[in-house]
């Protein structure tokens, strides 16, 4: 008995072995026939064992000697993009392939290969695999391909346009006074140090997410429903949870989407029996959101129906009403489930990127008062002392996104772009090819790619830049400068540039979805600059992004600076008592502490920073104690 176990186990591990060897010498013959330079790693850099265990074998690793490992090892933590920046594609160029027995990765740090990549959709899809986690209420425009990603694409996009932009600043400017309300305290003095900015531009996007995708506005400390709001909207907009539910719709959305790694992850059986307060509050705020994203759902049915519908933008209504509203039969419609995958989705989609770049920008503008600046000329310029109320999208829209405001949000963008390594593939039935500086490369079938965006907006072959004043950098493409986006495109005489305008061919999947960047500003070369992705699956919420962040943005510095608390390093009372120089210096240390805590910023959907917080402080213009004169 002991024998047969013994030879069944022996056996075992000789298929294993010979199952990874001849595994990888299939691999690196497609390697050396692709024309790249490659590194042969022992483990694929997203097994899923490997990404469980990898933080207990990394530091083994490095105890080796650098000559075995420096083609390798950086490329196996999952977020080397963002921990090592542009360094490692220094020395191995910026298309380079590591090579396992689990399989080939491309790691594109090239513009040209990118626009080749995001353009050609059908020889280059996505890992449909690796977004499955994403149809936790149903199938939906990330997670298909082929003829029913069109289908998803075409009912959805229409929505997002400029007529629906125009409610989503205006719920904009509105959700952005509610959080400096609650920034300025009860007398409304300000100057009080803030900790908890992420959470507050966490709750600022849910709110705005939860008027235009469900009709449902929510409210901030001190803030009533408003008396146009039926009954029915009045019960989602409660911080009290409503019948049959145990948190209220708010809270159970926002604790969803702060739990929602192990939501995503656990299946739900687990889920549900795990001991720790954690899991059972991830699981609480996701049946509750549940109940009521199908109470909301019945509701969108009921009015399409009766050919009724909900003021403003309603995400969720319009997509309802594509297939149950009364329309030409014999149209392409969703299933409910579809429906469901598709609202949710927005939500992830649009809140958690958006809340990131409010706070980055937030962030950098305090680190970097020069910019907060101008960004007030700026917003006085276009709006004077005219309430944010009163504002007018269409007249202001294009002043914001083409001067220095839509500067600070393409630099933010650019430095920390929301997914740090776009994944794509190749089909699994044929090899595809790129032409690159004019030479044919071979990308085999079925190998996986990743379009590095961290390390490709930061290429100095691509991008405008100058000898850092923060480091001994000969360039600053790791500094926050949203001056360089005010570079006319080929002003400087040596960048080639090809108008990185965004793709043609995006009307063919319905809708409006609008540029990366605004004609005024420097346009990089297409496919250097990927925030959004580019191609037919680009961001299809683009445009209502940079609405959104632009109408935050405008409203915080029409009347307020934004600074870093010192509260480290001196005293309200220390620092009235301090000469210009001497507050420059305490400001130099915080300002040096917060640009090491945004690069512990880590990914795991996206790029954010957590755990952790950079205390700002905001007050009324006229009030700074650093802003007005730190350069």
């Amino acid at each position: 008995m002991v024998s047969t176990v013994a030879l069944a186990i022996g056996a075992t591990a000789l298929y294993w072995i010979y199952s990874n060897v001849s595994s990888l010498i299939k691999n690196v013959a497609d390697a050396k026939r692709s024309g790249f330079p490659y590194s042969i790693s022992p483990v694929a850099p997203y097994n899923t064992i490997w990404l469980v265990t990898y933080k207990l074998w990394v530091p083994l690793l490095k105890r080796l000697p650098v000559f075995w490992t420096e083609d390798w090892l950086p490329f196996l933590t999952p977020d080397w993009t963002w921990e090592l920046l542009f360094e490692p594609v220094k020395r191995v160029g910026d298309l380079y392939m590591t090579v396992s027995p689990g399989g080939i990765y491309l790691w594109v740090t090239n513009a040209e290969a990118m626009h080749q990549i995001t353009s050609r959709r059908e020889a280059f899809p996505k890992p449909l695999e690796s977004y499955k986690v994403l149809e936790v209420f149903g199938r939906n425009i990330i997670t298909t391909e082929g003829g029913e990603w069109r289908k998803h694409r075409k009912i959805i996009s229409p929505g997002f346009n400029e007529k629906n932009n125009v409610l989503v600043f205006s719920e904009s400017c509105s959700q952005a006074q509610g959080m400096l309300r609650k920034w300025m305290g009860p007398e409304e003095n300000g100057n009080i140090t803030l900790e908890e900015v992420p959470t507050d531009t966490m709750r600022l996007t849910l709110h705005i997410i939860s008027r235009i995708g469900f009709g449902v506005r929510l409210l901030w400390p001190g803030e009533t429903p408003d008396e146009k709001e039926d009954a029915q909207a009045a019960v989602y907009s409660s911080n009290t949870p409503s019948s049959g539910h145990t948190m209220s719709f708010e809270n159970s959305l926002s604790i969803l989407l702060d739990r929602l790694f192990l939501v995503l992850m656990l299946p739900e059986w687990l889920l549900k029996r795990l001991p720790f307060q954690i899991t059972k509050e991830a699981y609480e705020s996701f049946i509750n959101w549940r109940q009521y994203m199908n109470q909301i759902f019945a509701q969108k049915v009921s009015e399409a129906k009766a050919g009724r519908r909900s003021e403003g933008m309603d995400i969720m209504g319009s997509l309802v009403r594509s297939s149950y509203g009364k329309g030409e039969s014999g149209k392409a419609i969703l299933l409910d489930s579809d429906i469901l995958g598709n609202a949710f989705l927005m939500i992830v989609a649009g809140h958690e990127t958006t809340a990131n770049s409010i706070h980055f920008s937030l962030v950098e503008l305090a680190i970097n008062p020069k910019p907060q600046r101008l960004a007030q000329k700026e917003v006085q310029n276009i709006f004077g002392d005219e309430p944010p109320e009163k504002w007018d999208y269409e007249s202001s829209i294009n002043s914001l996104l083409g001067g220095i405001l839509g500067a600070v949000l393409n630099e933010e963008l650019r430095l920390m772009p929301p997914v740090i390594a776009i994944p794509k593939s190749v089909t699994s039935d044929k090899d595809q090819e790129l032409i690159v500086d004019g030479k044919k490369f071979t990308m085999p079938a079925g190998s996986r790619i990743a379009l590095n965006t961290v390390g490709t907006q930061r290429n100095p072959r691509y991008w405008p830049s100058q000898p850092s004043v923060v480091s001994d950098r000969k360039d600053d493409l790791n500094d926050f400068r949203p001056e360089r986006w005010l570079t006319k495109p080929g002003s400087d005489g040596k960048l080639p540039l090809d108008s990185a305008e965004d793709s043609d061919d995006d009307d063919d999947f319905g809708g409006f979805t609008g540029k990366s960047s605004h004609a005024k500003l420097f346009h990089p070369v297409r496919g250097s600059y990927l925030p959004f992705s580019d191609g037919p699956r680009s961001c299809v919420g683009r445009r209502l992004a940079q609405v959104k962040i632009m109408a935050v943005l405008a409203v915080i510095f029409q009347k307020y600076s934004i600074e870093l608390a010192v509260d480290q390093w001196a005293t309200d009372e220390e620092l009235a008592k301090m000469s210009q120089e001497e507050k420059r210096a305490v400001y130099k240390k915080a300002q040096d502490k917060a640009r090491k805590t945004i690069r512990t910023a880590n990914s795991i959907i996206t790029l954010k920073l957590h755990p952790g917080f950079i205390p700002v402080r905001v007050v009324r213009k006229g009030e700074e104690k650093f802003a007005h004169f730190i350069d």
